[in-house]
């Protein structure tokens, strides 16, 4: 679920640096580890890397020896199973040619044995080459490769992670998600196909097409992933966590005096929920900003320990009140056994829980970190033993096909939920 953001001027004297760190800035939601931005200019390298937010690697102090009119960018979400010593993306290879680098920003995970040197060295070979690679390389995935002369943009061939392509005057954008782009005053040109691969040069770009295998976009960016100002192929982010929170109330009805979002990635589909449902929406959850989201924190200590300060309650909306807490979803179930211990603490009366995603059952998925299935407290559990648990007055989920249906009934990749999973044998 990291972001992987590249610019590429067709005039030489753009430094393409400002769009770049506007794009950093877009995508940072979709990864807080670590950051990279590199820069190619007449075989200058400019490059900052470092762990931690742009803000924490970008400053006064070297932001103004950033220039180049080719660049990749990267926000780092890692897997349990990565290797944390590699510096953060994108990464700088030499093809051989004296004086010549090229840069690779990926993001996603690959079912292949393959390494970024190796994707790196097929994308400086022929297209027939590249067509024939990318056909086999099994995963979910979309990788940014850039020398001075082009940049190539590509979206494996399940479609699985998105991958969108503008412009902004003489600059091309190519961003995992449309808000990066539309950040910078940029128009979105369209959303790259399962299998696409771009070639991006001064002239412009065109595409070519591997082989695609079974296009099934992530759903999962639709219910947490994804900034709501993008679309991801067409089809709003924001739009469908509106229509989920909608068939969240179709499908779990309920009588309570108001609906609360758990903040942030809940806030919309409570409102459909209360749209839908008539029951008054309430802003009763305040969120600290200087929290990050606690999904992607790495450890599980950190995640409990930042829940404690991200969010507190408005009680004068709560007290002596029936409330539903609409949330995006249950992993572990730290995040919704805090929130609610908030509503209980100012003085609720009953606490009915609405999640816009069917339960987290599968671990393994290719486009965000699972915990292990012995974690998920949905896996191997009954809804109402789930409810026990976290200690709400009744707890209701979105089915798939709720969900699907909210998504634009699209074929999408569900492993997570038990659904459709294009690699399962």
């Amino acid at each position: 679920m990291s972001g992987i953001f590249g610019v590429f001027s067709s005039k030489k004297n753009v430094n393409v640096f400002p769009t770049i760190y506007s794009g950093l800035f877009a995508l940072q939601h979709r990864g807080q580890d670590a950051m990279g931005v590199s820069l190619l200019e007449n075989d200058k390298l400019s490059e900052v890397k470092g762990k931690g937010l742009v803000t924490d690697n970008i400053k006064f102090d070297n932001i103004n020896r950033l220039e180049g009119y080719v660049g990749l960018a990267h926000v780092r979400y890692p897997f349990s199973d990565d290797d944390k010593s590699l510096l953060p993306m994108p990464w700088v290879f030499y093809p051989g040619t004296e004086g010549e680098k090229a840069l690779i920003a990926i993001d996603g995970k690959f079912i292949n044995k393959v390494e970024a040197e190796e994707i790196s060295e097929v994308l400086n070979r022929s297209m027939d080459d590249i067509i024939e690679f990318i056909s086999n390389l099994k995963g979910a995935y979309s990788i940014l490769f850039a020398k001075e002369d082009k940049m190539i943009a590509i979206r494996d061939p399940y479609g699985i992670k998105p991958l969108v392509i503008g412009h902004k005057g003489c600059e091309t954008i190519v961003s995992t998600e449309s808000c990066a782009i539309e950040a910078n005053g940029g128009q979105v040109d369209h959303f790259l196909q399962a299998g696409e691969i771009v070639v991006i040069d001064k002239n412009g770009y065109k595409s070519y097409f591997a082989k695609e295998r079974a296009y099934c976009p992530c759903i999962f960016e639709m219910v947490y992933t994804a900034r709501p100002d993008s679309i991801i192929d067409g089809v709003s982010v924001y739009d469908a966590r509106l229509k989920m929170g909608e068939i969240l109330y179709r499908e779990n009805p309920v009588k309570a005096d108001i609906v609360v979002g758990s903040p942030d990635s809940g806030l919309i589909a409570a409102i459909g929920f209360a749209k839908a449902s008539g029951i008054e929406y309430e802003n009763a959850i305040v969120r600290n900003k200087y929290i990050g989201r606690t999904f992607i924190l790495p450890t599980d200590d950190m995640r409990k320990k930042d829940i404690k300060i991200k969010l507190n309650p408005i009680k004068k909306f709560l007290k002596g009140k029936d409330v539903v807490l609409v949330d995006d979803s249950i992993v572990r179930g730290n995040t919704i056994k805090r929130v609610i211990e908030i509503l209980k603490d100012s003085g609720v009366n009953k606490i009915h829980i609405r999640i816009a995603s069917p339960p987290v059952i599968n671990s393994g998925s290719l486009t965000f970190d699972i915990p292990k299935e012995e974690e998920l407290i949905s896996h191997n559990r009954s809804i109402e033993e789930v409810r026990k648990l976290i200690g709400a007055d009744s707890l209701g989920y979105i089915s798939l096909e709720g969900l699907r249906e909210a998504c634009g009934n699209k074929n999408y990749y569900e492993k997570c939920f038990g659904g459709n999973d294009p690699f399962k044998e």
